[in-house]
């Protein structure tokens, strides 16, 4: 379990650090914006204890926050999809096909299961963000909800595949 901790806390600067640096500065037609970060929260094994689950999404949006000078909304919508977390794996991922610290991953329960997973959990983060962020809701705001996640899910899908070519 320690070394679990470790090895996401080890993870954290380097994800801050590509999100604020590179993605934050690739910006489709404003309304894209990629978000990598959500990565680190989804692929945390379903047996992680909720206490560190809701501690390490809070310390990666409040970094993220830091460093885009943004008032608290990573942060919220960090901890709201990793409060959210186990009761959306409840209903996309199919039962004991991970093992107690199985991280999250396309190629341990499948690209269906993977993808409808990360896909809910993008499109909340993504709707509580940007609705914070502009304390409103119309057509706009939707299309911005809609791309953003439509990229975000397809760098995820990237970096798993990578990953996943890796090993």
């Amino acid at each position: 379990m320690t070394k679990l901790y470790f090895k996401y806390l080890s993870l954290l600067p380097i994800y801050i650090l590509l999100q604020v640096f590179v993605l934050n500065q690739v910006l489709f037609s404003a309304y894209i914006n990629p978000f990598l970060y959500i990565l680190l929260i989804i692929s945390l094994p379903l047996k992680t204890p909720k206490w560190f689950l809701l501690i390490y999404a809070f310390l990666l949006g409040f970094f993220i926050d830091l460093f885009s000078s943004s008032l608290g909304f990573h942060s919220t919508a960090s901890v709201l999809i990793a409060f959210l977390k186990p009761l959306i794996s409840k209903i996309t991922i199919p039962y004991n096909i991970l093992g107690e610290m199985d991280k999250i991953s396309l190629q341990k329960i499948g690209t269906k299961a993977y993808i409808t997973f990360s896909l809910l959990l993008i499109l909340i983060h993504n709707s509580c963000l940007f609705i914070l962020e502009h304390l409103n809701f119309n057509f706009t705001i939707l299309s911005k909800v809609i791309s953003s996640s439509g990229i975000t899910l397809i760098i995820i899908l990237i970096t798993q595949l990578f990953i996943w070519q890796k090993k």
